[in-house]
């Protein structure tokens, strides 16, 4: 049974790109680690939707316009100089000084920052989750990062991520707060993404 199918996938997220490639690789996933019911599916779908933008955007945005609002959001940039001239640098410069030493990553000079920044659908961060990702997915995520943000290697990766912090339990219980924990501990957005799963409801029934 099709349960994400491409019309109602399409009328959900009507500014994604590529509904048909996105609706597939999630249906195929989502029903591999049991997301079968139109609450599971709201649930997950709702959660991924937050992350992504509305699936339109598959990568963190790190293009930082203001040096007072870099210095202020991350404890690794020191004063507003600092941030400015990170900002001249670029992006990739600015992953790898704000991530740094974390989730796994080298060091600055490592370049890991940048290669393992937030990707795909479920925002996957940081060389450890890309390490631990592999091991559920069986696929190289630290040597390809960057697939991540394909339909195929995305949708893998957030059923899998939904599999191994058996959120299907807390769906079947509308525990929309704990799901979030399970995806961002900060439960940044927590308010949105309770309003995208009731939009969802209304998309999938019953």
């Amino acid at each position: 049974m099709v349960l994400i199918d491409e019309a109602r996938f399409r009328c959900a997220f009507p500014h994604c790109r590529d509904p048909s490639g996105w609706a597939s690789a999630l249906d195929g996933e989502a029903g591999r680690v049991g997301i079968g019911s139109p609450q599971r599916v709201a649930h997950f779908l709702a959660q991924l939707a937050h992350e992504s933008s509305d699936f339109q955007v598959f990568e963190e945005n790190l293009s930082y316009k203001t040096a007072s609002r870099l210095d202020a959001v991350f404890s690794a940039v020191h004063g507003e100089a600092d941030a400015q001239a990170l900002i001249a640098r670029g992006v990739q410069a600015i992953a790898n000084r704000v991530y740094a030493g974390r989730n796994g990553n080298g060091d600055e000079a490592s370049g890991d920052g940048w290669k393992f920044r937030g990707m795909g659908a479920i925002q996957l961060t940081g060389r450890n989750n890309y390490s631990k990702a592999s091991g559920w997915t069986k696929l190289d995520l630290v040597a390809d990062p960057e697939s991540v943000k394909t339909p195929a290697v995305g949708a893998k990766v957030a059923a899998d991520y939904w599999r191994v912090c058996a959120l299907n339990d807390e769906a079947d219980h509308n525990r929309i707060t704990d799901i979030t924990h399970a995806i961002n501990p900060a439960l940044q957005g927590l308010e949105q993404r309770r309003t995208e799963y009731r939009r969802l409801r209304v998309i999938w029934p019953g």
